[in-house]
């Protein structure tokens, strides 16, 4: 596990005390200012939290945050596993995030992404991914927004009232839902498709082979395209296949 702060924030510390440094950035500053965080050796992004992040695929890997210098000051960014963790850190290892405080806006750049997660009410947006497999995840009442993503599997899991909107092409998708939150794929060419659904959430697919649909509660399923449907429904939900 690599924890990267800026410099900033190191001097603080050094000068002050962690201690010290934590009441002193208790409250939002009033002041936008600038990071840059040295992370590398990360094909996967998580989100969790409040704030923003924008995923953009580049040559270098680069991140930035823009916001509240207070609220800079208390953001923790760390590599694990590959994965670029985004979050906050009070005093005491305790994740803490006020009413009071504005979400940053985190710009993150890497060559290739092959996973996103959203945990928390912070947006995540992405601008293109290409991948074997991809894993996508929405927990809580954040989005997670995918504009082009080409991938041989891609599986998304939500579980909450935050939605995902992913276009793009591949060969199979794998969406399971619980919860109110939405997952529109309609604006995605998959061959095959196999969907879960339990909740009030609405499932948006598209499917030109076979689609496999099991379906408890009152969310509905759109399958978008010549898909042949085998379905399994229990629950006042509807199911709509456009084979």
């Amino acid at each position: 596990m690599r924890i990267l702060y800026s410099l900033p924030v190191l001097a603080m510390v050094a000068a002050c005390g962690s201690g010290n440094a934590s009441e002193s950035s208790s409250a939002p500053s009033g002041v936008e200012g600038s990071r840059s965080f040295a992370a590398t050796g990360f094909d996967k992004v998580a989100l969790r939290g409040a704030d923003n992040v924008v995923v953009k695929v580049g040559p270098a890997e680069s991140v930035t945050a823009r916001g509240d210098t207070a609220v800079l000051d208390r953001l923790k960014i760390e590599v694990v596993d590959g994965t670029l963790r985004i979050e906050r850190r009070e005093r005491d290892g305790v994740l803490s995030w006020r009413k009071s405080d504005k979400p940053v806006l985190v710009t993150v750049t890497l060559p290739r992404l092959v996973g996103a997660v959203v945990a928390g009410s912070g947006d995540m947006d992405v601008d293109r991914a290409q991948a074997t497999s991809f894993a996508a995840s929405v927990a809580g009442s954040g989005n997670l927004r995918i504009v082009d993503l080409t991938a041989d599997a891609t599986a998304l899991n939500i579980a909450g009232s935050g939605d995902a909107t992913i276009g793009g092409r591949g060969q199979s998708i794998d969406i399971s839902l619980a919860g109110s939150g939405d997952a529109d794929m309609g604006g995605y060419k998959a061959a095959h498709a196999r969907i879960s659904l339990a909740g009030s959430g609405d499932v948006k697919a598209g499917v030109d082979g076979t689609a496999d649909v099991s379906l408890i509660g009152s969310g509905d399923v759109e399958i978008v395209g010549k898909a042949a449907c085998t379905v399994s429904k229990l629950g006042s939900g509807a199911v709509r296949c456009g084979g």
